[in-house]
């Protein structure tokens, strides 16, 4: 049989009973308080334990070698798209992370730009030393000039120069050069039979090496950076706590106890 309190009717001092929730004397039920969890604070709470800054020194070496790695397969015609994903994986993971971790605003998107500039001299000295190994290596040199220099206008301006041989060869006619070029240009012109790489312009023996040597610099120089961006990061947080510590909850200092 069940009471007045199981089934939730009046008692006999008149008070109002209610079978769950918290509630008020005479009052309606109030549901207990559910806890929300937003989109935005479970992405806060997966960004902080996936931006440790323990975590993001130990994976800077890693994404500059991707930097290395896809800049050394630009130059591979074939290699475009893998070299393209590597670098972007590797160059965006660096720019974007690591100077999140610093947190002042204009400082994190200082220590932006100063990481994006050793990254793309990474890419790009890695693709010209690798393209000039291959030519070096298994290419074909014939010498030519300079018959005609063409302009070309776009968002930057950018030059062609047509090649013209003595006699019958397969070397490209035409090849990417600069405004310092002019016709009649005495010119070595250099190219992989097989198309591994773009052609050029021929350089000295050995001339790759030292693409590979800057690049290398520009490498150890983003993980420098990087690591200094961490670490830059945590003495500011720990800076800021500890002022957060010495200040009150109003706002003005807390007074230390006398010894």
């Amino acid at each position: 049989m069940m009471t007045d309190l199981e089934q939730g009717e009046p008692a006999a001092d008149n008070r109002a009973l209610v079978p769950a929730g918290r509630h008020r004397r005479d009052g309606q039920v109030l549901p207990p308080r559910r806890r929300i969890r937003t989109r935005k604070a479970r992405n806060a709470r997966k960004a902080g334990r996936t931006t440790s800054p323990r975590r993001v020194a130990l994976l800077i070496p890693a994404a500059a070698l991707l930097v290395l790695a896809g800049g050394a397969l630009a130059s591979f015609r074939w290699m475009l798209v893998p070299s393209l994903v590597l670098g972007a994986a590797g160059g965006i993971w660096l720019i974007v992370m690591v100077p999140g971790l610093v947190p002042d605003g204009a400082l994190s998107r200082l220590m932006m730009a100063l990481l994006a500039v050793p990254a793309v001299a990474t890419a790009v000295l890695a693709a010209n030393a690798s393209q000039g190994f291959v030519l070096e290596m298994r290419g074909e040199v014939r010498s030519g000039v300079v018959a005609r220099v063409i302009e070309h206008h776009g968002k930057t301006t950018s030059y062609e120069c047509v090649i013209r041989y003595h006699g019958v060869t397969k070397a490209p006619g035409r090849l990417d050069c600069g405004n310092s070029d002019h016709v009649d240009e005495q010119v070595r012109v250099a190219w992989d039979p097989s198309g591994w790489v773009e052609p050029d312009f021929a350089e000295a023996n050995g001339t790759y090496r030292f693409f590979a040597i800057l690049a290398m610099g520009s490498e150890i120089a983003l993980v420098f950076l990087g690591e200094f961006t961490v670490f830059l990061g945590v003495v500011l947080r720990a800076a800021r706590g500890d002022v957060a510590r010495a200040t009150g909850a109003d706002g003005r200092p807390g007074v230390a106890s006398a010894g």
